[in-house]
């Protein structure tokens, strides 16, 4: 539940800001601080990711960690690049809410073994997923003004997707709903 509960509090921040570009409240962000989300965002599931494919229980956890951990960070890389390229600097938060409320999910995910950590790990991936997606659909595209970061956003979208669907399918075939 405490893992439920941290998940809820990292997406606090991303939910808040798609609600509100939903509701027609959309934030005006720069490319910049969009690089800086995106990137602090793919950090974050690399991170939880590294632990998964250590910690999962089930070879089939370890399996999904391991690509999701290879893609993400790809991506990182690949918007890194960009944002090189199109000379956009950006600093990505160390010490922000959703960083703490980040390392709060890595901590209790630490504490945790066997079964419970997997179900742990497949329930925060799946609304970390969820979240991300909506957030790259409902905020960051709408704002983006790069139309190479728009196209990359876009091009990545389709995998983020897979990840979820992956994630799922997973908890479901491990019994976990």
């Amino acid at each position: 539940m405490r893992i439920l509960l941290a998940v809820a509090l990292l997406s606090v921040g991303l939910a808040t800001m798609v609600t509100n570009a939903q509701s027609g409240e959309s934030p005006k962000l720069t490319d910049a601080q969009i690089f800086a989300i995106y990137d602090q965002v793919n950090g974050f599931d690399i991170e939880t990711a590294e632990l998964g494919a250590v910690k999962g229980h089930a070879q089939e956890v370890r399996q999904l960690a391991a690509m999701v951990l290879r893609d993400h960070s790809a991506v990182r890389q690949m918007t890194r690049d960009l944002a090189e390229r199109l000379n956009v600097s950006y600093d990505v938060p160390e010490d922000d809410e959703a960083a703490r409320a980040h390392a709060k999910v890595l901590a209790d995910l630490r504490r945790l073994s066997g079964a419970d950590f997997d179900r742990a790990y497949l329930a925060h991936e799946a609304q970390f997923h969820d979240t991300a997606i909506n957030a790259v659909k409902t905020l960051l595209l709408p704002n983006v003004r790069s139309e190479a970061f728009k196209a990359q956003l876009n091009a990545v979208l389709p995998g983020f997707e897979h990840h979820l669907a992956e994630t799922l399918a997973t908890a479901k075939s491990l019994g976990y709903q």
